[in-house]
């Protein structure tokens, strides 16, 4: 997706509307606490494929330590980002385990993947005839919303690619018990809403322009004005808030870099159910999404491929197989083993365009992709067997937290532990998440 030098937002409006920091003279406490956290913003993406995966394509190879691997064929194309990795095995999905709960086990895996709580009863069928309702809890990235998504317009995102289906198996991001979030289908749609209100010229925005042409020129008239009265520890503290009005302006001036808040081209209507339109819609999101964080519209988004009835063909990677069907075939299926790694590689094509993108953007001596945090998971751990034992759970950023470039391999863990460690790593403190029965704290080994 190309981009145009024209600017995004005006300066004032995007403080006005975006939030994200404040641009005046800050309380001294307020401002202590920003420079603990640094400079710039953690952001959290939560990704969904189902079905499971086949495990010989997806867990690393030649595997000598946690730091001596190789990555599998379903992650070749994030070799240029293996050191900003963290893959594991051995991890449960305990709360979805017990067959004697609400729903199916594709029904239970979706419900309980972000949410860590067992499913609501309810009217929605699954493929066997269970019935469930919707995940009875709040999903981790919604969580972390609560905390971080008063600072910017939008307090999450959340997007979809064929996830259509508007049922238990269609939802990955709950704002609480029975309330799941409908991700995005089509990239008009969040062009749209991600461009409203900052396209239109007021008299009211006309007027503001023209008495206060700069807010750097603004907050350095007060700067020193204040710098001359306060104590040196303080002056410090002022000039590290200087520092990050200045961070903003230059990424509100620059150019076509990447590290520039612009529009990007509005989107061709596609259609969300098509096959064929499913790689530019996918592409096309990703690119919506890195524009969102380069302009700190939000700092929390999901990302999800399909549901977990996954009824998809992948004909532009000459797959025609049904997704459901192939993963029931089982890995003796040398065929559907094959169409189902092809896919999962071109899911990871996705993870490393986003990557690329984000570290286009510049933050300070790095760039966004270094205060991003990206969790990859799946509702069942192979299709065929419908089990939650051993899940492909692959984690990426991080880096100000988590200790990457690493497969942990653990023995029965529980993913409510890793929930755990996501919230602590986006500064969120928690000991539990979820139900307490399968929480024991943060998952070790990671930090």
């Amino acid at each position: 997706m190309t981009r145009r030098r024209t600017s995004f937002l005006s300066r004032r409006a995007f403080v006005r509307s975006a939030g994200g920091l404040a641009l005046g003279l800050p309380l001294m406490d307020s401002l202590r606490a920003r420079a603990q956290e640094g400079t710039f913003p953690k952001r959290l993406v939560l990704m969904y494929t189902p079905n499971g995966v086949i495990h010989s394509g997806w867990f690393p190879l030649n595997v000598a330590s946690e730091t001596s691997f190789g990555l599998n064929q379903a992650h070749a194309p994030l070799e240029p980002y293996k050191n900003r990795l963290l893959l594991l095995g051995g991890v449960d999905l305990k709360v979805a385990a017990d067959p004697n709960n609400p729903g199916g086990p594709h029904q239970r895996g979706i419900g309980t993947l972000f949410t860590a709580r067992d499913l609501q009863s309810g009217t929605f069928a699954d493929g066997c005839g269970r019935l469930a309702g919707w995940a009875n809890g709040i999903s981790v990235d919604q969580e972390v919303a609560q905390h971080v998504g008063q600072d910017t317009l939008f307090a999450s995102l959340e997007l979809g690619v064929r996830a259509l289906d508007n049922d238990v198996q269609g939802r990955i991001s709950y704002a609480g018990p029975g309330v799941p979030l409908p991700p995005m289908n089509q990239p008009a749609d969040v062009f749209t809403r991600l461009l409203t209100g900052f396209t239109e010229r007021t008299p009211e925005l006309d007027a503001i322009a023209a008495e206060k042409k700069s807010v750097l020129d603004a907050v350095q008239g007060q700067f020193e004005t204040l710098s001359g009265r306060v104590g040196a520890d303080d002056r410090v503290k002022l000039e590290q808030h200087l520092e990050i009005v200045r961070e903003i302006e230059r990424r509100m001036t620059a150019g076509a870099s990447g590290a520039s808040c612009t529009t990007p081209e509005q989107p061709p209507a596609l259609d969300p159910n098509s096959e064929t339109d499913m790689p530019a819609i996918a592409e096309l999101e990703i690119d919506l999404l890195a524009m969102a964080f380069a302009c700190d519209l939000t700092r929390v988004a999901s990302f999800q491929i399909s549901t977990s009835l996954n009824r998809i063909r992948y004909p532009w990677l000459d797959s025609p197989g049904e997704g459901h069907t192939l993963s029931h075939s089982g890995p003796s299926n040398a065929q559907a083993s094959a169409e189902l790694v092809k896919r999962a590689a071109w899911h990871s094509s996705l993870v490393a365009r986003l990557f690329d993108r984000l570290s286009e953007i510049p933050e300070g001596d790095g760039t966004a992709l270094d205060n991003t945090l990206f969790v990859w998971g799946n509702e069942v751990s192979e299709g065929n067997v419908h089990s939650h034992v051993n899940m492909p759970f692959l984690l990426a950023g991080g880096g100000w937290y988590f200790r990457t470039g690493r497969y942990i391999q653990y023995q029965g863990a529980s993913h409510s532990d890793l929930l755990v460690s996501i919230l602590n790593a986006m500064g969120v403190p928690a000991s539990t998440f979820g139900l307490p029965e399968y929480c024991t704290g943060e998952l070790t080994g990671l930090v």
